[in-house]
């Protein structure tokens, strides 16, 4: 799945919307953010749901591949960690 442009207000839950409908399990989903410009603290909450849920999240951008490092850092750093 590739993300484009800005995840704010709708597209946050339209993003959403499209994960959950897809047919293969989170773990084998790859979210491409490469041409993501900017996130709204909603946006950032739902790569965090996806990535606890075992999506895969890539980014090259320097903001965003930052913001996907403390998503990532976050889920090392608390019990249990991510599930594998």
């Amino acid at each position: 799945m590739r993300v484009e442009g800005m995840l704010i207000g709708p597209w946050v839950a339209e993003l959403e919307r499209c994960w959950q409908e897809t047919v293969v399990t989170p773990e084998q989903m790859v979210v491409d953010l490469n041409e993501l410009m900017f996130m709204d603290s909603h946006g950032r909450a739902l790569l965090e749901r996806m990535y606890s849920a075992g999506t895969q999240l890539r980014a090259r951008p320097p903001l965003t591949a930052y913001i996907i490092e403390q998503i990532e850092e976050r889920y090392k750093c608390e019990a249990g960690g991510r599930p594998q």
